[in-house]
């Protein structure tokens, strides 16, 4: 499977937000994260950093 893992850095620190994410998209601005269970968070982030091989994607908070 391709699921990864989504973190968000703040404050210069990585804090995981996600297990097993299948998608990442737009939504009103923000970002829609779902994981393979169907649930589903909505934050206000961009991507910094997609690490495919690793299963890794990387959010920075909007405005930072």
């Amino acid at each position: 499977m391709c699921e990864a893992v989504v973190y968000i850095e703040r404050e210069g620190r990585r804090e995981k937000l996600m297990d097993d994410v299948v998608e990442v998209r737009p939504e009103e601005g923000k970002l829609l994260l779902v994981d393979v269970f169907g649930e589903q968070k909505l934050v206000s982030a961009r991507i910094k950093e997609a690490r495919l091989i690793d299963h890794e994607i990387l959010l920075a908070e909007k405005g930072k």
